[in-house]
């Protein structure tokens, strides 16, 4: 009696098993790697570069298409660029954020959509108000209800698996993926951040005594969008702190979202202390990178001698010539610091959003 009443309870244990098997394995095939497009300086060289931005999507991209996304309140749309294969069944969501200088055409969030229709996933690239060179963009509220916006289409319009939504972006769309995940870390799974602007007062005070031959142009688009210079008036220093992830990162502090932040250690454009102050924002106390290092890889381009050979080797960074020196996980939050300049790791950061999952 005792083997008989056994035997069912082996086999619907052994069904559970191979169910939950089967859904793991349908959540992390294998996934294919974009092949052209390595780093950003890489991409900056080749010719598809050249090419007038829709041009160079329907060339490299035919699959995405743009759409407006409509706002409450307003007579134009959101512009934006989609991709979903109308699969039926739930696939993660990628969020792409352009960068400062650009919109939602920007060249550089091609690689991210080829990626997503090499791996049947579903692709969002918002236009949140444009170039940061304005009082609507910039991080702005209207830029933030924009992205929430961009997230609430694509739950509604395709089959979104709700335990895989991510965000990603580089330099300027990097600091509006941190501002996101400071906001509403409930509603992302994960977020890829490389060379992010981490607080933008801080930012135009290191500008203006760089040598960056767009130096003056970051600090026009800075004051056009927070109504002054930072530094020396409140009131714009005040909108600034409202416009950078450094006022909201903490209230994501041990949240289940998970952040991945890249710097390199000889970026001349953001220092790569903005990223490593994003970390401590998430890390636990005793993981935080302290001040007296980050200003020492600051001004010396080098990591200091406590902090040398934590970095192993990684395939991705090495073939783009950007060999990972520093990388540590505390909490929900991971930071990788790479021998090089204002760059990004395409694949690399693919694949460790690949791997999150809620």
């Amino acid at each position: 009696m005792t083997t008989t009443n056994r035997v069912p309870g082996i086999f619907i244990a052994c069904g559970c098993f191979l169910f939950a098997i089967g859904i793991w394995t349908a959540a992390h095939a294998e996934i294919q790697f974009v092949e052209d497009y390595i780093s950003f300086t890489q991409m900056a060289k080749r010719p598809l570069r050249n090419l007038p931005e829709r041009e160079a999507w329907k060339k490299a991209a035919p699959e995405i298409v743009e759409i407006a996304i409509p706002r409450p309140n307003e007579d134009s749309g959101q512009p934006a660029l989609w991709y979903n294969s109308q699969s039926d069944q739930p696939k993660p969501l990628l969020i792409v954020l352009h960068s400062w200088s650009d919109n939602y055409l920007q060249h550089y969030g091609i690689p991210y959509a080829v990626f997503a229709v090499k791996n049947d996933w579903i692709f969002m690239h918002p236009d949140f108000y444009g170039r940061f060179n304005n009082k609507d963009a910039t991080g702005s509220e209207k830029a933030v209800q924009d992205v929430l916006l961009a997230l609430e289409y694509a739950k509604a319009n395709a089959s979104v698996d709700e335990s895989r939504i991510y965000l990603a972006g580089f330099s300027g769309g990097a600091m509006m993926s941190l501002i996101m995940v400071g906001r509403h870390p409930e509603l992302f799974t994960a977020a890829l951040a490389s060379v992010p602007v981490y607080d933008l007062k801080d930012w135009y005070a290191y500008l203006s005594g760089s040598q960056l031959r767009y130096a003056d142009g970051y600090q026009n688009d800075i004051r056009a969008s927070c109504g002054g210079n930072p530094v020396s008036a409140d009131q714009a220093g005040e909108e600034c702190r409202r416009r950078s992830p450094s006022a909201y990162l903490p209230d994501a502090r041990g949240r289940e979202v998970q952040v991945y932040l890249c710097g390199g250690t000889r970026d001349p454009f953001v220092p790569p202390s903005h990223a490593i102050r994003a970390f401590n924002d998430l890390a636990e106390e005793n993981d935080r990178i302290s001040e007296e290092d980050f200003r020492y890889i600051d001004k010396t381009k080098s990591l200091p001698e406590n902090l040398q050979g934590q970095g192993k080797t990684d395939p991705f960074f090495e073939k783009a010539g950007l060999p990972l020196v520093f990388k540590r996980k505390s909490n929900n939050a991971t930071i990788a610091l790479f021998d090089g300049g204002h760059d990004i790791v395409f694949n690399q950061g693919l694949h460790w959003l690949a791997q999150q999952q809620r």
